[in-house]
């Protein structure tokens, strides 16, 4: 439409009015324009970082379960050549012979991972230079025991040097662990930085925009009512433009929500911990699903719910088989994308007969070919592919984090465990011994110690084979386990004796206590290769914190001065030490000293 005409007005005037209005609303469009695509440009470019520190955060974990394999499985190898060396047994010569390639195939899959750090790749060189080193050490020692025996091995200058190699090995895998959490600290910064600075830029590109769309607006109203349509068409541009750019910032809160949550996995120190993580981070990454992360027993017969999150995971299922998922069955995703399921996993019948309407999805974590658990998802809206894709790197992510968890705390288990009768071993016997003395003193309640012996153990080597004395020590600390109280220490302090920790119990418990351990072990039958070994009995000596010493030290070599007097006087008895400090009200200092130390405890 044309501008009506009317005496004093200028046509060719109107004219100039309406084009310098089209040449001010083009230049408002295309800044406005060039702005948004300047915004989408940069987001893109942020989601690009955002997969690529997604991509470094997972080769960094791969990296470092590559370094704790290696150091794992060198620790195996070294356990397998002492048992060997120790027992003869064939069987621990073919485990250290079947340990050493993982240990090269570790070592490689290191180097292959860190080729593209100068810095960890000549790490990765020198450890596995040391490995070689340590390896060919081992084979040395494994030579010299074949050619000289036990003596010769213990002689050798490899076997004196074990000890530092292993080390130095030691220091260097834990430097190579120190880079990489550095490194992926360093990106989670720049990350970090890189994403505020794109929001800051969306919230001014947003108001400025704004802004121009008011002035735009005004201009519009200003014309004549023909502009109203082209304006409006305009206007739902705009919308569309701020939808995709919603649509982005909804993707890249996605990527840095499944960042954070491998970081926070990765900080996590034992699966309990990752569990209370999940509950927390789970629900921000799908606000609009609920479910429960499964996972499955020692004995691989159970599958039991560590964390939920959501309103719907209450009708989960909290504990149940293997077989009742068929997403474990099939061992992917179930039921598969644009599927419907063609049956109902059982541990979600109750959640199904209460609201029919809702959608599952199931997915088995699964890391280096072990099933961990699995993932239910609840949805009363449909998942679509990209909350699929979410949930995927969701479990990914956990299967990875779980799996190293669990072997840590086998590593753990075994630095603390003796691997023969599965007691723990005089490193956790020091450790528990200080801590219990200090909760001794700071509450005033009793500590006992005992100390265990097998009578004629000597005899059973020589009679039955060393095997046999290995059974019988492997029979008597299972016993052990069974016999104490759930808050007693069962250690095995060297060789044939044992010592046993006993929190808040005094003399006479300390006394009963032992002698059902003796009578238990009287009445033990240990079976080697189907031959009984006959009678077994053991000797023990009983100290008590206060009455036979206040220090570690001082318990127990007065428990063992107990003990042999038990052996000095016939055998398969209980003696209680001799008293250095006269009995007292445990609630009352027994010294000047005592009362300064408590004065000062207060007092501090």
């Amino acid at each position: 439409m044309s501008v009506p005409y009317s005496p004093g007005t200028n046509p060719d005037t109107g004219i100039a009015k309406r084009s310098r209005f089209s040449r001010r609303v083009s230049v408002l469009f295309l800044i406005l324009g060039l702005i948004l695509s300047t915004i989408a440009i940069q987001v893109y470019r942020v989601v690009g970082d955002f997969v690529d520190a997604s991509h470094w955060v997972a080769q960094s974990m791969d990296v470092r379960q590559q370094i704790i394999l290696t150091l794992a499985s060198l620790h195996d190898a070294e356990a397998s050549q002492r048992a060997y060396l120790i027992s003869l047994d064939a069987e621990r010569l073919a485990d250290y012979a079947a340990t050493v390639p993982r240990i090269i195939d570790h070592s490689a899959k290191l180097q292959l991972l860190v080729a593209d750090n100068p810095e960890q790749t000549q790490n990765a060189e020198r450890l596995e230079a040391l490995l070689d080193a340590r390896l060919a050490s081992i084979r040395h020692v494994l030579d010299e025991f074949a050619g000289g025996g036990i003596d010769a091995a213990r002689a050798s200058k490899q076997m004196m040097r074990s000890r530092a190699d292993d080390l130095q090995i030691d220091r260097v895998g834990q430097r190579m662990l120190r880079y990489e959490e550095a490194l992926q600290a360093a990106r989670q910064k720049h990350t970090a930085a890189q994403a505020l600075r794109t929001r800051m830029m969306t919230i001014g590109a947003i108001l400025f925009s704004i802004l121009m769309l008011g002035g735009a607006l005004v201009l519009v109203l200003r014309e004549q009512r023909h502009r109203l349509a082209s304006m409006q068409e305009a206007r739902s541009a705009n919308r569309d433009l701020l939808r995709s750019l919603s649509d982005s910032q909804r993707l890249g809160q996605s990527l840095r929500e499944l960042a954070e949550l491998g970081e926070m996995l990765q900080g996590c120190r034992d699966i309990d911990e990752a569990a209370r993580g999940l509950a927390i981070s789970l629900p921000r990454l799908l606000p609009s699903s609920s479910g429960s992360v499964h996972l499955i027993n020692a004995s691989q017969n159970l599958i039991q719910a560590i964390a939920h999150w959501g309103s719907g995971s209450q009708h989960l299922a909290t504990l149940f088989a293997p077989d009742d998922c068929w997403a474990l069955r099939r061992g992917h995703a179930y039921p598969l994308a644009g599927s419907a399921p063609a049956f109902i996993c059982k541990h979600l019948q109750s959640a199904v007969e209460e609201h029919p309407e809702q959608v599952h999805l199931c997915l088995p974590m699964i890391a280096q070919g072990e099933i961990l658990g699995v993932v239910s998802v609840t949805s009363g809206h449909g998942i679509d592919s990209t909350e699929r894709s979410n949930i995927i790197a969701a479990s990914e992510s956990i299967s990875m984090a779980l799996a190293n968890l669990k072997l840590q705390e086998t590593l753990r288990m075994q630095s603390l465990r003796d691997p023969l009768t599965g007691l723990f071993n005089r490193r956790y016997l020091e450790a528990s011994f200080e801590r219990e003395i200090q909760r001794a003193e700071r509450r005033n309640i009793p500590l006992s110690v005992l100390m265990l012996d097998v009578d004629h153990f000597k005899q059973f080597n020589d009679t039955f084979g060393h095997d046999a004395g290995d059974a019988l020590l492997a029979h008597l600390g299972t016993l052990l386990s069974k016999i104490v109280r759930s808050e007693d220490v069962s250690c095995r302090y060297g060789g044939e004796e044992f010592t046993i920790l006993m929190p808040e119990a005094d003399i006479e418990l300390a006394q009963s206590r032992a002698e059902e351990i003796c009578a238990a072990v009287r009445n033990m039958d240990v079976l080697h290769r189907n031959l009984s070994l006959g009678k077994v009995t053991i000797s023990i000596g009983v100290a008590t914190w206060g009455e036979h010493g206040r220090t570690p030290e001082e318990l127990l070599r007065n428990a063992d001065n107990a003990l042999y007097m038990a052996k000095n006087s016939g055998r398969d008895q209980v003696k209680l030490a001799e008293i250095l400090h006269p009995r007292s009200d445990p609630r009352k200092p027994t010294s000047s000293a005592s009362v300064s130390r408590f004065s000062q405890k207060k007092l501090g």
